[in-house]
């Protein structure tokens, strides 16, 4: 009987232990999340860049300045057609928690997340649009 109830301890709190030590490397996962921040200088030097949408495919390569100002250039294929290169200046925005606005002049707004630390991006178009013209687009740069 005495071994059954220390058999019982022993596995209560092996138990006991194993959730604490989870929630402490959760714990620990989570404060390394909320630490990190990002400014302008996060998102700074060439980017390869991708994207693709409903009814296009572009390929280019930006360049972050690390204070808000971009410089691009892009090559656009729709059905039929090229275009580009396409020479774009435009500004950008980094949030403390890594995300990026940017405007590629004209109203021509994104979205991004940084991920790895400022070694790349993912993109998406917010700008407006009716569902008609909207080609869904998105796409991903990485530092060169």
């Amino acid at each position: 009987m005495k071994k059954r109830i220390r058999s019982k301890m022993v596995r209560v709190l092996f138990s006991a232990f194993a959730v604490l030590f989870a929630n402490a490397l959760i714990a620990g996962d989570d404060k390394g999340e909320k630490d990190q921040q990002c400014s302008n200088a996060t998102l700074h030097g060439s980017y390869g860049f991708h994207a693709t949408g409903t009814g296009f495919v572009a390929i280019g390569r930006f360049v972050f300045d690390g204070n808000g100002g971009l410089t691009g250039k892009l090559f656009v294929r729709r059905p039929g057609t090229n275009i580009g290169p396409v020479e774009i200046t435009g500004t950008y925005s980094v949030t403390p928690d890594c995300f990026v606005h940017d405007d590629w002049g004209g109203g021509n707004t994104h979205v991004s997340a940084i991920v790895d630390e400022g070694k790349g991006y993912f993109i998406m178009h917010d700008g407006p649009s009716t569902a008609a013209e909207d080609s869904l687009n998105n796409g991903e740069g990485r530092r060169q």
